[in-house]
């Protein structure tokens, strides 16, 4: 699993090919949101260019801990067992199974945030799980589609809809 800690690190991530341009671009626009130097709104991700990222580079959030901005660190699975760490919330599991919240994996489970990350052209290629754990937020996972079938995402996003419906 790829840990992000800061959009700096992110970014020398992409530059080395570790992660894609779209996540790059996905946490810039979280970012641009929450620098106390304005910068333009970009109301779309997928609208961020290399100048924003650029100027975002050279703000000082750049080298902020992401988990003091957003709740915790980033992380992008590459491989099935990387799901595992993927911690939801459901108190009968972690009550019969020792206190151990369930994984993505253990069963299907409502979200802050669990939804496709839309790509300019064609279908989606990553899904995004977000539980705040704590008042900034919490961790957030990047799930690419070759392992949304083991991480149940149609099952997850269904959950989660159907939680923010209520």
């Amino acid at each position: 699993m790829i840990e992000i800690h800061n959009f700096n690190v992110a970014h020398q991530q992409y530059k080395t090919g570790l992660i894609p341009y779209r996540l790059l671009q996905d946490q810039a626009a979280v970012m641009l949101g929450v620098c106390s130097n304005p910068h333009p709104t970009v109301a779309n991700a997928l609208d961020i260019t290399d100048d924003d990222i650029n100027w975002l580079l050279q703000q000082d959030e750049a080298t902020a801990d992401y988990s003091d901005f957003l709740g915790g660190n980033i992380y992008v699975c590459e491989v099935e067992d990387d799901l595992l760490q993927i911690n939801g919330c459901d108190f009968e599991w972690a009550e019969t199974h020792g206190g151990v919240w369930p994984n993505v994996i253990d069963m299907a489970m409502s979200w802050d945030s669990c939804e496709y990350l839309p790509e300019s052209i064609g279908e989606p290629l990553w899904v995004i799980f977000l539980l705040c754990w704590n008042n900034a937020g919490g961790a957030i996972y990047y799930v690419p589609k070759h392992l949304w079938q083991a991480a149940r995402v149609p099952e997850h996003i269904a959950a989660t809809e159907n939680a923010w419906k209520a």
